[in-house]
């Protein structure tokens, strides 16, 4: 058999030293970074950065609300949901419909209180979208139908008076 003839059918497969094996581990040599690799590193850099600009920039801001609550000042975002908001100011004492929102009512209506605060927050699609709030007087109103302001903390209801008892501030006879 010739020399040509054995290299044929022989592996190609060179047997090496262990050095060659691993020298891109262990090659010590400075390797410099071609000009494709450069670019494509600027470009993924420079993508990066007007990515991260835009969210940034562009992301509307949620509006912080202040609700006053008998617990002190919370603050709610728009685009909250109706959970988020309940977790928040607690279970809403009222609800309404204005349009196409849906406005739940938060706060402690009392009649210890000379007033009371009621915080009206409106969402639409589930997402809360504005807030306003109104203050109310607490009225007591007695058996015979009189209307007379809530007692201030400390005092206590007066009774109504009786239905045959002489009225002696408005009959002044001379």
């Amino acid at each position: 058999m010739s020399q040509p003839e054995q290299q044929v059918g022989a592996s190609a497969v060179r047997i090496t030293s262990g050095d060659d094996l691993f020298s891109a581990y262990t090659d010590t040599r400075s390797r410099r970074l071609t000009r494709r690799q450069v670019l494509s590193y600027g470009l993924g850099l420079v993508i990066f950065a007007v990515l991260a600009y835009v969210a940034v920039t562009f992301q509307p801001e949620a509006t912080p609300f202040r609700v006053d609550t008998h617990q002190g000042m919370r603050t709610v975002l728009r685009g909250m949901t109706p959970q988020e908001v309940s977790g928040i100011l607690g279970p809403p004492v009222g609800r309404e419909q204005r349009g196409d929102q849906e406005c739940l009512q938060y706060g402690r209506p009392s009649l210890k209180a000379a007033s009371f605060i009621l915080t009206t927050l409106c969402y639409v699609d589930g997402k809360l979208q504005n807030m306003s709030a109104r203050r109310y007087n607490s009225w007591v109103v007695t058996s015979d139908g009189a209307i007379t302001p809530a007692p201030i903390e400390g005092e206590e209801l007066v009774p109504p008076p009786e239905p045959g008892a002489p009225n002696l501030a408005g009959d002044a006879q001379p």
